[in-house]
């Protein structure tokens, strides 16, 4: 029995997410750079998160490089997809359409499942926010992603972004809120 199955109904996404996810950030290396030596142990933790309730996981192409998707896939067998909140992040430096296109599938394919909520990680300067927002709908009319939003902008920013969409909009916000951090 979960200790905690807290949900919050979420309106942009018509539907509920755990109150409390998990982050994979250090599970599986670096920055883009994997690390092998606890994947039983990191599994195991995912897995014992979602048995406590914890259902929301959150996780990036970058982290491990991209080794924590794999860490995910592998934690959540066995559990009911349905019942799971999958978010994945694109690096900045894969903001371009293709790129982005590219990224996701690929952590689509690591994940070995589709992807609830994907995120541009932080603003790329270099490249038109409009390029990533079309990449966005594009994956969600494939089914790569369910729904799409950003990691670490400005109030400015994602109304920028917001503007790019003909058919969807801006589901989440992710951005990094902690007492050490200001």
């Amino acid at each position: 029995m979960p200790l905690s199955r807290d949900t919050r109904y979420i309106k942009s996404i018509g539907g509920s997410v755990s109150v409390i996810g998990m982050g994979t950030w250090g599970m599986g290396g670096g920055f883009w750079t994997p690390d092998y030596s606890n994947d039983e142990g990191w599994i195991k933790a995912l897995r014992r998160g979602i048995e406590l309730g914890m259902t929301l996981i959150d996780t990036a192409e970058m982290y491990g490089g991209g080794h924590a998707e794999e860490l995910v896939s592998r934690a959540i067998k066995g559990f009911p997809r349905e019942e799971l909140f999958i978010v994945t992040k694109v690096w900045p430096n894969h903001a371009r359409y293709d790129d982005v296109i590219k990224s996701a599938r690929a952590s689509r394919e690591r994940l070995g499942t589709y992807i609830d909520l994907y995120l541009l990680h932080w603003p790329a300067p270099d490249v038109p926010i409009c390029e990533t927002m079309k990449a966005f709908e594009k994956l969600i009319d494939d089914g790569v992603v369910r729904f799409v939003g950003l990691s670490n902008f400005d109030v400015d920013g994602i109304e920028r972004a917001r503007q790019c969409f003909s058919k969807y909009d801006i589901a989440a916000v992710e951005n990094r809120y902690s007492l050490l951090h200001s």
